[in-house]
């Protein structure tokens, strides 16, 4: 199925209340921190980016054909070292591990030294939260994963800071992680 803009924005409006304003804000508030200048990537960005709604513009990349580069996350198009910043928003709880250390290791190749990853995805719930459990058992992606096996996955493509937050009203939370880019080393593959 093709997301259009206004069947993407109608679905999150309705189960996810609150979300597109919550991870603007705290995407504004991370490039006030770091800088959002150069050349910025989306992976697995949908219909459209995310970083639109913050004011930045960036060169998006999904599966799915739309207004985006179409490629896969694990190959990305593009020569290494040639992006400032590479996000992605709600990707990795598409992906099986391998696929995400895959993901991961191809973000970091086309982010360019002094540059930064950076990573937003929904996280289950730490305490009871009904409404946000049936949420997650719904959405198409299938491996939701708690902060811990989140932050597990990306510790092994560097050294990365997180935080939690619940970014909607209906209590569904996620992992806001950045990784500034230094020297190119390999990913383990454990």
């Amino acid at each position: 199925m093709i997301w259009t803009d206004s069947l993407w924005l109608a679905s999150q409006n309705v189960l996810a209340p609150g979300a597109s304003e919550a991870i603007r804000d705290r995407v504004r508030r991370w490039i006030r921190a770091h800088g959002g200048d150069g050349r910025n990537l989306d992976v697995g960005c949908g219909p459209r980016s995310r970083l639109k709604d913050a004011g930045i513009e960036a060169i998006g990349v999904d599966l799915q054909p739309g207004r985006c580069i179409t490629a896969c996350a694990t190959h990305l198009p593009f020569a290494s070292g040639v992006f400032n910043s590479v996000w992605s928003f709600g990707l990795l709880h598409h992906l099986d591990d391998a696929a995400a250390i895959e993901a991961l290791a191809e973000m970091r190749r086309v982010a360019q030294a002094g540059g930064h990853m950076i990573v937003f995805d929904g996280v289950l719930p730490e305490h009871s939260r009904p409404l946000a459990s049936m949420l997650r058992r719904l959405d198409r992606g299938r491996r939701f994963r708690s902060q811990g096996e989140l932050e597990q996955l990306l510790a092994r493509c560097g050294d990365w800071r997180a935080e939690r937050f619940t970014y909607s009203r209906t209590g569904l939370e996620g992992v806001f992680a950045w990784m500034p880019i230094g020297c190119r080393s390999a990913i383990s593959a454990q």
